[in-house]
C-alpha cells in the first residue's frame, strides 16, 4: 500500500531528528532519487533552524562512461544542490564519485585487455560504481560511528531489486535496517519510497516544485525523450503503460543488447544525434562474441581447457590498439558534430587514462611499440599531450627488422608473430631492469617472460594442455566466459 507524501516527510522528520546519525542520500538524477531527495529535504526544510544541524551528504557516482545527456544532467543537479542549500540555510553537502583511475572502465578494458562484461564476468560493477562509493560511506560511517543511507529503490521494479530490499529488512529499529555488506556493518539503510509506484512518483514530482532549482518537467522530458515511441499518455488505471520506464545507465554496458534509452534520444531529438558516433561504437565495437579478439592465454599467462578448447583471455594487443583509435575517433565525431551543443566539451577518454594505458601497455605488458601516442596523433593529427615515458630501447624502424627477422625464422604468421612478442618482451625487461637499476628480480622476470610465450602457436598450447594434469588452483570447473585472470 502506498504511503502519501506528508506521512514519509513526517516519518524523515522523526527518523532525522532520533539521533546523530550522518544521512547519505544516494543520487543518480533519475526520476526515483530525485522524489526521495525532494522528500527529505522538505522534510528537513520545515524543521525549526536549531533541528537542522546534522549533515545530509547527497553522493553520486560517475562512472565516467555514463550517457552524456544523464551525466550533465547530474553535474547542473549537484551544483545547484550545492548551491541551494547554502542559500537555505541546510546542511545538505553533494559529493561527485569518480572511480579510481586503475579502476576505470577504459584502463581495464584496453589498458589491461579486460574483454567487454558479460553475465558470468561482470567486472565493471563493483570497480564503476560500489567502490567509490563504498569508500566514502565506509569512512564516514567509520569516523561517526554509525551512518544512515538513505535509498530511492522500490518494490515492485524487479524481482532482483526485491530480493536485494528483502536483504534490509529485520532492523531492531522501525524503518531501519542494517546493510548486509560487512564492509558497511556500521550503516543503516532507510527506503522512504519503497512502497511508491512509478506512476506516484512522477505525481509527486510534477505537482511539486523542486526545491533546489532544476525543473522536474525537463527530467520527464529526459525520461520521454528516451522512450521509443516517445509518447507519455495520461495514466487512467494500472493497464495504462506509463512514461518514465527508461533505464539510464553506462553507454558502454553489454548487459544489454541495445542502448534503447540512447537510440530513443537520438530518435527523438535533432539535438541530440551527436551521440551517434558513440551508439556505433557502443554496436560495434564492444560485443560480446569476441573470442578471436582475445589472447589463447589467460591474464596470468596460464592455459585452461574447456570443452576440449582453451579459455581465451584478455585482448590481444592489435584489438586493444583498434579499440583505442575508434573510440578516439568517436570522441573526435562527437565534438566536431554540433559545437553550439557543447559536444567539443565531450570527454570520452581523458588524458590521464591515456596515460594509463600507455603505462600498461609499455611498462605491464612490455609492448615497446609504444602505440598511444602514434593512435592519438592520427586521429587528431596533433601531437599526444600526455607525459612522457622513457625513452624505449628500439625505435619503429629496430622493432620493424626484428618482426621481420621472426617472420625468416618461422614461416608460419602466427608463429613469427609469438617469436616477435617473445623477442620483444625480453628487450622490454632488460631495458626496464637497467633503467631502474633494480637487478634482484630480473631473472624472474625474464623466467615469466620465456613462459609466457612458451608456444609457436594456439595449437601446440591446446595440445600441451590436453597433455598435462588439469590445473584445479581456481576450485570449481572452469567457464570460458568468466576466466581471464
Amino acid at each position: 500500500m502506498s504511503v502519501d507524501a506528508e506521512q514519509i516527510i513526517e516519518e524523515i522528520q522523526g527518523i532525522y531528528c532520533s539521533d546523530p546519525m550522518p544521512w547519505i542520500v544516494g543520487y543518480s538524477g533519475g526520476k526515483d532519487s530525485t522524489a526521495c531527495l525532494q522528500l527529505i529535504w522538505t522534510a528537513i526544510a520545515r524543521l525549526p533552524a536549531e533541528q537542522r544541524t546534522k549533515p545530509i551528504h547527497v553522493i553520486s557516482t560517475d562512472t565516467l562512461v555514463e550517457n552524456p545527456v544523464i551525466a550533465a544532467w547530474v553535474a547542473t543537479s549537484l551544483l545547484r544542490i550545492g548551491s541551494a542549500a547554502k542559500q537555505q540555510g541546510l546542511e545538505i553537502y553533494p559529493h561527485r564519485l569518480t572511480p579510481a583511475l586503475e579502476n576505470r572502465f577504459w584502463v581495464n578494458l584496453i589498458g589491461k585487455g579486460y574483454p567487454a562484461p558479460r553475465p558470468k564476468f561482470r567486472w565493471c560493477t563493483d570497480r564503476l560504481k560500489i567502490s567509490a562509493s563504498t569508500k566514502f560511506i565506509q569512512e564516514l560511517s567509520e569516523s561517526n560511528g554509525e551512518a544512515i543511507l538513505v535509498l530511492g529503490q522500490r518494490r515492485g521494479e524487479s524481482q532482483a531489486r526485491d530480493k536485494v530490499m528483502d536483504q534490509y529488512q529485520g532492523s531492531t529499529r522501525d524503518r531501519l535496517s542494517k546493510n548486509k555488506d560487512p564492509r558497511l556493518s556500521r550503516v543503516w539503510v532507510y527506503p522512504p519510497i519503497e512502497s511508491w509506484t512509478s506512476d506516484t512518483v512522477w505525481e509527486f514530482l510534477i505537482t511539486n516544485p523542486n526545491p533546489w532549482g532544476i525543473d522536474n518537467q525537463e527530467l520527464f522530458g529526459i525520461y520521454r525523450g528516451a522512450t521509443p515511441d516517445a509518447e507519455c499518455p495520461i495514466v487512467v488505471d494500472t493497464s495504462t503503460p506509463s512514461c518514465g520506464d527508461s533505464r539510464f545507465g553506462c553507454y558502454v554496458c553489454t548487459m544489454v543488447s541495445q542502448d534503447k534509452s540512447m537510440q530513443a534520444m537520438i530518435q527523438n531529438d535533432e539535438q541530440k544525434q551527436w551521440m551517434q558516433p558513440i551508439l556505433d561504437f557502443r554496436d560495434k565495437h564492444l560485443a560480446v562474441e569476441d573470442r578471436s579478439n582475445r589472447d589463447f592465454r589467460r591474464m596470468n599467462g596460464r592455459l585452461t581447457v574447456f570443452r576440449d578448447e582453451l579459455v581465451h583471455g584478455p585482448y590481444t594487443q592489435a584489438h586493444r590498439a583498434r579499440l583505442l583509435k575508434e573510440l578516439l575517433t568517436a570522441q573526435r565525431l562527437v565534438r566536431n558534430a554540433d559545437q553550439k551543443q557543447g559536444t567539443q566539451l565531450i570527454e570520452l577518454i581523458s588524458i590521464d587514462e591515456l596515460d594509463e594505458i600507455r603505462r600498461i601497455w609499455v611498462e605491464v605488458k612490455g609492448e615497446i611499440e609504444d602505440l598511444v601516442p602514434k593512435i592519438y596523433t592520427e586521429v587528431f593529427e596533433t601531437a599526444y599531450p600526455g607525459r612522457e615515458l622513457e625513452q624505449a630501447p628500439l625505435d619503429r624502424a629496430d622493432l620493424a627488422m626484428l618482426e621481420q627477422v621472426a617472420s625468416e625464422v618461422d614461416s608460419e604468421p602466427e608463429a613469427a608473430h609469438e617469436l616477435y612478442k617473445l623477442t620483444r618482451s625480453l628487450l622490454a625487461v632488460q631495458f626496464q631492469s637497467i633503467e631502474s637499476h633494480k637487478r634482484s628480480k630480473h631473472l624472474d622476470l625474464l623466467e615469466g617472460v620465456l613462459k609466457h610465450y612458451a608456444f609457436r602457436n594456439e595449437n601446440e598450447a591446446l595440445e600441451f594442455a590436453l597433455s598435462s594434469p588439469p590445473d584445479d588452483s581456481d576450485g570449481e570447473a572452469p567457464d570460458a566466459t568468466a576466466l581471464i585472470a
